[in-house]
């Protein structure tokens, strides 16, 4: 093949270009290389230069082989042509110039090899694997062959079965298998005769993974002809002996054979079936031998994934019934204590290291899976596993409860063999554990310690120079997950117990013990029932245990650098729990928000932020329901100036926080003070309610519906405001339309008339819908359903008769035309609490009076039946309980929730579909009704048999 040397020279001149470095040189070599990249001789150009040019020009222009390759590979068959005798030629030397070439030019080669195939092999290229398997018996060769093998043959595992995939399979394992047996045998020679382990090991692992390639799909005829000489190959290599020095090369070689038993045990039982017994004792053995080092993992992670596969098995039942202690043994006893990474978490990352600690959140470590192992062999080895942990239960006690470790692992083992499923949040539910085996160890090993610490506590000794930190958390970790199955009685001396250990200078530990003590005091009275919400203390008084761990947390937050927020969580249960009790402690807990209100201005923690201002409302809260003004006066007086501050900063997070604080000491107070009503003389400043700030506008809203109590509204300003915000399209406006029509129905029709002025703007410019305008679209609908709720609010306070009578007033047609216009959303709304407003007001229209046409009651009634119909397919989509407006985050309004339950809502029906059905049953008993109403024709077959269901329920 002819090359004109003008793309050679240009070549030369752009890739020196490039190398010189500077902006402006890479610049001009970039734009002389597009120049040329068109010509179809361009690969054959670069696959030449990379082997005659010295290595700095000659990587560069493999790189840019590859790149042109990469491209290639996305061709159709009508752009392949015309370079399809350029490729052609350069797959007939590019294998041997890859097994030929060495690092870097190897790796670039080794890309653009994977790049062609996947477009050409096998159709294009079918002697690729005969030109890569005469390199496999070769010893020089055979490690770059069997990596290019491995990289070629890995999408067999990630992509999907197909027919030609399948038909590349079995070319490939027909042309290689062989050879890769053979190669196999070889290794394992080598290996066991000490020569060249590294490489030997390194060439082990790759063949291990090519093997895992080639049979993940299906078990090719080669293969399972060879079952027992693979099998017998898989055996060595996990017996093999580690040689010092190289012993994590072996390890990773294990791990990948394990992985290769795995797949074959999960994927060809049956013809794998002989041979699990075999490697199951292999496996556990190897296990034994492992270190607790990551350059292990891979071995015991897959032997943890191999026996859970395993025990479900119902023909593998008697093995593990009389293997199963080894099993507890030599795979979960020793994943079940401390490693050093989690020592070290404990030090230095408390975070992380409580959430693993609680949540389980390290789904893949070794411990996680051992874990997910212990819980299933439990399942399905319930009997066994009892009396095994109430035999390391008796010789932990008969040794004198001594070993941290020992007590560690035993704590570990009680949870994960109890806790069959659990929430964080609950702790144990259904505990498929012995009781014995719990209140044992919580009796006679737990207890006992507990009293030492007590006593400690009392002589005001140091705890922690008899026990170490960790083994103090993982009481709190069994108190945690046992608070369900602990005698109640008890709960209120372990919390205070637990929470003098928040005291401690290790913060993970400060932390372990709030969220303890937190979960203690919060045990919910039925926690099997999860509509019954209602916490045991909350109608038990053990305020004299809450008030010690009050003065505890008051303390700890006293000694924190930073806000922390376990304690800002324990401190918000305490007072809610507390209730009026806290009045004592007024002066007290005004010092300490003080201090809170500080550290927000040295460290801005969104979640830790929001605590504190909860924490504020919470007090604030307990003084409105006992009206008791002199405590809200003294908190307010305390923090005030800092409150403030907070405010002319103006963080939006923030200001939110505040304003609503500001609308809870309103509550509180006969008469705005002047500060709070210079406050709302500057938020009905119209500049305040530009889009910049509609992450403010609900906390001005809330403000004004505290700040304006007892006084006219200047209704002026709120008119101008109202017509800014709806012109914006902000959802808010439904907001600040609830807080002025609640104070008389004069505003009803000023809200209406500005609202319904826009909505008909929108309609008259709203764009055909296209791809391009679908956002914009669904904007739309969300805003025109605030127009429906805000009508349905109207409805909840006035009335249906008021309602139509003030659309009436801005327009005759006005509020049906809304409704036909809208139908879309009444046949598609689903979220709960909005269905319920909606179909409420819609019944009224619909059976109570005469308030729309004829053609527009039966649009309204098919649209709403078929919303029915589409609840009864698709329950669950109607199952919805957050609305738009209250979905919030670090960036949005967070309503405070206090702020919540004093903010009144609509009262809603427990089932709007049962009104429906009754007002309609009451309307279509009328004998005119039913001449004049073709239900046939109004609605399907299925539709009337769903109507009719529901009459005859009512």
């Amino acid at each position: 093949m002819i090359v004109t040397s003008n793309i050679v020279n240009d070549l030369n001149t752009a890739f020196q270009l490039i190398n010189m470095g500077t902006n402006e040189k890479i610049r001009q070599g970039e734009q002389l290389l597009q120049q040329i990249r068109g010509d179809i001789q361009y690969p054959k150009v670069l696959f030449d230069y990379f082997q005659a040019y010295e290595i700095s020009l000659g990587l560069r222009a493999a790189i840019e082989l590859k790149l042109w390759f990469k491209d290639y590979r996305n061709f159709d068959d009508y752009q392949a042509q015309y370079v399809q005798s350029v490729v052609q030629t350069i797959k007939q030397h590019i294998i041997r110039a890859y097994i030929m070439s060495e690092a870097p030019l190897i790796h670039q080669l080794k890309d653009a090899i994977v790049y062609v195939a996947q477009r050409d092999f096998p159709t294009q290229w079918p002697t690729l694997m005969a030109d890569l398997n005469q390199f496999l018996t070769h010893p020089d060769y055979v490690y770059k062959t069997v990596k290019l093998i491995y990289k070629l043959t890995e999408k067999y595992v990630y992509q999907s079965r197909s027919d030609p995939l399948y038909e590349e399979i079995i070319i490939t394992c027909d042309t290689v298998h062989n050879n890769l047996l053979l190669l196999a045998k070889s290794l394992i020679q080598q290996i066991e005769a000490l020569q060249n382990l590294q490489l030997s090991y390194e060439i082990l692992k790759t063949l291990l993974k090519v093997f895992y390639n080639l049979n993940f799909q299906d078990l090719h005829p080669h293969f399972e002809d060879n079952l027992q000489s693979w099998m017998e190959f898989m055996k060595v290599v996990l017996r093999l002996q580690p040689v010092q020095g190289v012993e994590q090369f072996l390890f990773k070689c294990k791990g990948e054979a394990l992985r290769c038993v795995l797949l074959y045990a999960m994927k060809y039982r049956d013809d794998f079936g002989d041979l699990i017994q075999v490697f199951s004792s292999e496996i556990w053995n190897v296990c034994t031998q492992t270190s607790s080092g990551r350059d292990s993992d891979k071995i015991v992670l897959c032997a943890l994934r191999y026996f859970k596969t395993l025990i479900a098995w119902q023909d593998m039942k008697a093995f593990f019934e009389q293997n199963i202690k080894v099993l507890i043994e030599s795979l979960i006893i020793r994943n079940l204590s401390l490693s050093k990474d989690e020592i070290g978490m404990f030090s230095d990352e408390p975070q992380e290291f409580i959430e693993k600690f609680f949540e389980q959140s390290d789904l893949e470590s070794r411990r996680a899976q051992a874990v997910e192992l212990f819980k299933t062999v439990t399942k399905h080895f319930n009997q066994q596993v009892n009396l095994i942990i109430q035999e390391y239960l008796q010789a932990y006690i008969q040794s004198g409860m001594n070993g941290i470790d020992n007590e560690i692992i035993l704590i570990n083992l009680i949870i994960e063999a109890s806790t069959s499923s659990f929430t964080s949040k609950d702790g144990t539910i259904d505990i498929i554990l012995s009781q014995e085996n719990v209140l044992g160890f919580y009796n006679h090993c737990l207890k006992p310690k507990l009293g030492q610490i007590f006593e400690l506590q009392q002589q005001n000794q140091s705890v922690e120079q008899k026990f170490t930190p960790i083994q103090l958390a993982f009481y709190c970790r069994y108190l945690f997950y046992f608070r369900n199955v602990i005698d109640k009685v008890e709960l209120p001396t372990l919390a205070t117990l637990v929470s003098k250990l928040q005291l401690s200078k290790k913060i993970t530990l400060s932390n372990i013990a709030c969220y303890t003590a937190y979960s203690l005091i919060n045990v919910r009275q039925d926690v099997k029932n999860y509509a019954n919400q209602q916490l045991y203390f909350e109608n038990v008084n053990i305020s004299q245990y809450l008030q010690l761990i009050l003065t505890d947390c008051y303390n700890n937050i006293k000694q924190q650098q930073k806000l922390e927020t376990y304690s800002l969580k324990l401190t918000n249960s305490l007072i809610n729990l507390l209730k009026q009790e806290i009045f004592n402690a007024i002066a007290a807990l005004s010092n300490l928000l003080q201090d809170l209100l500080k550290n927000i201005k040295l460290e801005y923690e969104f979640q830790n932020v929001h605590l504190v201002f909860e924490i504020i409302a919470s007090v604030i809260d307990v003084c409105i329901i006992a009206k008791n003004s002199e405590a809200a006066n003294q908190l307010q007086q305390s923090i005030l100036n800092q409150l403030d501050e907070l405010l002319r900063e103006n963080k939006g997070d923030v200001t939110n926080f505040v304003l609503q604080i500001y609308s809870l000491f309103l509550q509180v107070q006969t008469n705005a003070t002047s500060y709070y009503q210079n406050l709302l003389q500057n938020f009905l400043e119209i500049q305040n309610w530009n889009e910049s700030n509609s992450s403010l506008f609900q906390a001005y809203i809330i403000f004004f519906q505290f700040g304006f109590q007892g006084t006219n509204l200047p209704t002026p300003q709120l008119q101008a405001i109202l017509k800014s915000i709806v012109s914006h399209s902000t959802p808010q406006y439904t907001e600040l339309s609830k807080f002025l029509i609640k104070q008389n129905q004069q505003w009803t029709n000023i809200v209406l008339s500005v609202i319904f002025e826009q909505y008909q703007i929108q309609q008259q410019s709203q764009p055909q819908i296209s791809s391009k305008s679908k956002a914009t679209h669904l904007s739309q609908r969300l805003i025109n359903k605030e127009v429906f709720l805000l009508l349905a609010h109207i409805f909840a306070i006035y009335g249906v008769e008021i309602l139509v009578t003030e659309c009436s007033k801005i327009s005759p047609q006005l509020l049906e035309s809304f409704l036909i216009n809208e139908l879309g959303i009444i046949k598609s709304i689903s979220q709960r609490n909005e269905r319920k407003l909606i179909f409420t007001m819609l019944s009224s229209i619909l059976f109570i009076g005469s308030f729309l046409t004829q053609q527009s009651w039966n649009l309204v009634f098919q649209a709403m039946v078929e919303n029915i119909t589409l609840k009864k397919r698709n329950p669950l989509k109607f199952m919805g309980r957050v609305t738009d407006r209250e979905v919030t985050s670090s960036s949005g309004f967070q309503p405070l929730k206090p702020v919540i339950a004093r903010n009144s809502t609509d009262k809603l029906l427990n089932d709007e579909d049962k009104l429906f059905s009754a007002q309609f049953k009451t309307y279509y008993s009328n004998p005119i009704v039913q001449q004049q109403l073709p239900i046939q024709q109004l609605l399907t077959q299925q539709q009337q048999e769903l109507l009719s269901n529901l009459i005859q329920s009512v």
